[in-house]
């Protein structure tokens, strides 16, 4: 029976959402695995717990959570230490990554589990820092010629220094209205429109809470918006149906995780749907994505479609885009993660060479400075 580590929370302001993305997971995941839920608290703090497939402990977890241990994941090593103790320790088999945002969504964990020789269900480093940045995403999508709309981005230093130059040369290269947003956060969150002058360095200072990056884009007006869920299978990529949000100016944090809880979203005529899905693959494969990804769509008002943004942990996985049952899309993920691990494990690590006896001759006949 394999362990599998569903890793949860995080130091993000998506925590939350983690929460209910894990949540969904532990209801669903076959009962084949012998499953751990690991619980990151906004601390930074890792912990299992008896009671962590519940909801509610999250509503007080000091209070509510039950038996929790500390944990660490041992580097070099596939193996979660309890309690700081080598005595007691378990081999993790694969690691389900719930996490969205930062610490989570950028690479970090990815980075310690491959660290770690665990197998883990996302994009790597490279990529998932890649999809948590919106600019650096769009700058690569638009060397492949996919599109997405006009943006400028504002960096933190620049703006203390001068916030009205800043706001000046952002209202030449865009008009008003635009949109302002931290360029590395997701749900929605700190995202505004700005529909005149005198909002701007509000709105801008508001996004620079959540991050040192800014992103200012173009507003799409009369947008409507689509979502599409892309995974690769046996080298495969596949599609999701496309589906489209109905909703007001922006696709707001209360609309993609309260509202649609058991919401079916519009159908999309076909001619749409085939666009999509044809722009969700390229854009999976110009930025290396693994796992399952959400792509995010806008269409103007003259039929053009652009790629809004990207997630590499969508919220629920993107379960509700798929026509498969949830525990089968979980058991994909296990699969071809371990399958990808697999395959890096049979590469070449090392290289015989003279480097360093050739160093310890140089060193035994001269005196370096210190």
């Amino acid at each position: 029976m394999k362990n599998i580590a569903v890793i949860f929370g995080g130091r993000s302001v998506e925590h939350d959402i983690s929460i209910i993305t894990a949540q969904q997971i532990l209801a669903s995941i076959s009962k084949t695995y012998n499953v751990i839920p690991i619980y990151i608290a906004p601390s930074g703090e890792w912990f299992i717990a008896e009671n962590l497939n519940k909801p509610q402990t999250f509503l007080d977890f000091r209070k509510n959570v039950k038996k929790k241990k500390s944990v660490s994941l041992c580097l070099g090593s596939p193996y979660l230490l309890i309690n700081g103790t080598f005595n007691k320790k378990l081999r993790i088999d694969c690691a389900l990554l719930a996490l969205h945002g930062k610490n989570g969504e950028d690479g970090s964990v990815q980075g310690l589990c491959q660290l770690c020789q665990i197998p883990f269900t996302s994009c790597g480093m490279m990529q998932s820092a890649i999809g948590m940045d919106k600019a650096v995403t769009k700058r690569l999508l638009s060397t492949y010629k996919i599109k997405n709309t006009k943006f400028v981005e504002i960096f933190k230093y620049d703006f203390e220094k001068n916030k009205d130059k800043v706001c000046k040369n952002l209202l030449e290269k865009i008009k008003l209205p635009l949109i302002i947003k931290p360029a590395n956060l997701g749900s929605s969150v700190g995202i505004n429109v700005c529909e005149n002058a005198e909002q701007l360095e509000g709105l801008i200072t508001e996004a620079f809470l959540y991050d040192n990056k800014v992103l200012a884009e173009e507003f799409v007006e009369n947008a409507r918006e689509f979502s599409c869920g892309v995974i690769a299978v046996n080298n495969k990529i596949l599609t999701s149906r496309v589906q489209e949000v109905k909703k007001g100016e922006i696709y707001t944090f209360e609309e993609k995780y309260i509202q649609r809880l058991g919401k079916d979203l519009q159908s999309v005529e076909k001619k749409i749907s085939e666009k999509i899905k044809s722009l969700s693959i390229c854009t999976y494969k110009a930025l290396e994505f693994k796992g399952v990804v959400r792509v995010d769509f806008l269409m103007d008002k003259n039929g053009e479609i652009f790629v809004n943004e990207v997630n590499t942990i969508p919220g629920s996985l993107a379960f509700n885009l798929f026509d498969v049952p949830f525990r089968d899309l979980i058991d994909t993920l296990i699969d071809e993660a371990i399958s990808a691990y697999e395959n890096m494990a049979n590469f070449t690590y090392s290289f015989s060479s003279q480097a360093l006896k050739d160093y310890c001759t140089l060193a035994n006949n001269f005196k370096f400075k210190k």
